[in-house]
C-alpha cells in the first residue's frame, strides 16, 4: 500500500513538470515562431522613411537671420515599422548633427521622431540642410524571416537676403534757416550704390554724406536708397523739412541807387557851382563896360 502511494506521486509529479515544461516550449515558440533569419535587399517597391520639413521651405528667401530648423522622420505609410537613426548635415556647421540613433539601451525602435533648432544671426547667403534616416522593415515566408534596412535622404536650399538698414541722421523733422542742409546717413552692411531722391524728383546717385543746396523756401522731403552686393535695395524712411532762409540783400540794386545818389549829387554840385560863378562873371563884365 505504502508502495502503491508512492509510484502515485511519482506518476503526478512527472505530470507536473510535463505540464510545466510543455508550458515553457510554447511559450518559447510563440515568442520565437521562425527557425531562420535572414538579412536581404529591400523588396521591389518597398516605401522608405518619410521626411517632412516645416522649416525651412525648400528654395525660400527669407528677410531674417534668425532661421528655425524643423522636420519629422515617420514610418508611417512605409514598408518600414523602425527608425535606427537620423542625422542632417548643414552647410554653415562644420559636423553632422546627431537627432537619434538606435543603442542597446534603447526599451523599442520609436516609429516617430521630430526635431526643432533655432540658429541665430545666420548672415545673408545661400544654405542647405540634407537630412539623412534610415530604419527597418521585414517579412517572413514560411519558418524563414526576412529583415531589410532602408535609408532617405532630403536636401532643403534657402537664402537668406536682408535688404541694407538706412537710417537718415540729418535732415531732421524740422525747421531749417538756410537754404543748405547737409544730408547724412548711416548703413549696417557694405554697399554697392547709394543715391536719394528729393521731393519725389530724379534719384540722384551719390558716393558718401553730402549737402542738400540751394534749396527754396518751403517744405521738402528726402528718401535714401542703398543696394547691397546681392542686389538688395534698402529704403530709408522719408524725412519731411521745412526751409525758412532770409531773403539775399539786393547788392546790385543798392550798387545801381548809389551810383545814381552820385551823379545827383555830382549835378547838384555843379549847379551851385556855375550859379555862384555866373554872377560873378557878369559883375566884371558890367564893370569893364563902366
Amino acid at each position: 500500500m505504502k508502495k502503491k502511494a508512492l509510484l502515485t506521486i511519482a506518476f503526478l509529479s512527472v505530470l507536473l513538470l510535463s505540464a510545466v515544461a510543455g508550458t515553457q516550449f510554447v511559450d518559447l515558440g510563440q515568442a520565437n515562431p521562425y527557425l531562420y533569419y535572414e538579412y536581404v535587399s529591400p523588396p521591389a517597391g518597398a516605401i522608405p522613411l518619410v521626411i517632412s520639413v516645416s522649416s525651412p521651405k525648400n528654395n525660400a528667401v527669407y528677410r531674417v537671420n534668425d532661421i528655425v530648423l524643423a522636420f519629422n522622420v515617420s514610418t508611417q505609410g512605409t514598408s518600414l515599422n523602425s527608425i535606427y537613426g537620423i542625422y542632417f548635415k548643414a552647410n554653415w556647421m562644420q559636423d553632422n548633427v546627431t537627432v537619434y540613433k538606435q543603442n542597446s539601451q534603447s526599451p523599442e525602435f520609436p516609429t516617430f521622431w521630430s526635431y526643432n533648432e533655432t540658429f541665430w544671426d545666420m548672415p545673408d547667403g545661400e544654405y542647405s540642410v540634407v537630412i539623412t534616416a534610415w530604419g527597418g522593415g521585414g517579412y517572413a515566408e514560411g519558418m524563414t524571416a526576412y529583415s531589410f534596412d532602408m535609408t532617405s535622404i532630403l536636401a532643403v536650399n534657402f537664402t537668406i537676403a536682408n535688404p541694407p538698414e538706412v537710417s537718415i541722421l540729418s535732415p531732421l523733422n524740422k525747421t531749417y534757416n538756410s537754404s543748405d542742409v547737409p544730408l547724412n546717413f548711416t548703413v549696417n552692411e557694405s554697399f554697392s550704390r547709394i543715391s536719394y531722391v528729393l521731393d519725389y524728383q530724379d534719384n540722384i546717385t551719390i558716393a558718401e554724406n553730402t549737402t542738400l543746396t540751394d534749396l527754396s523756401n518751403g517744405y521738402h522731403n528726402v528718401t535714401v536708397y542703398a543696394i547691397d552686393s546681392a542686389g538688395n535695395t534698402g529704403t530709408s524712411e522719408t524725412i519731411y523739412f521745412n526751409v525758412e532762409a532770409p531773403e539775399p540783400f539786393p547788392t546790385a540794386t543798392v550798387a545801381a541807387v548809389s551810383g545814381v545818389a552820385i551823379v545827383v549829387v555830382v549835378g547838384a554840385g555843379l549847379l551851385f557851382y556855375f550859379k555862384r560863378r555866373k554872377p560873378a562873371a557878369h559883375r566884371t563884365i558890367e564893370g569893364e563896360i563902366a
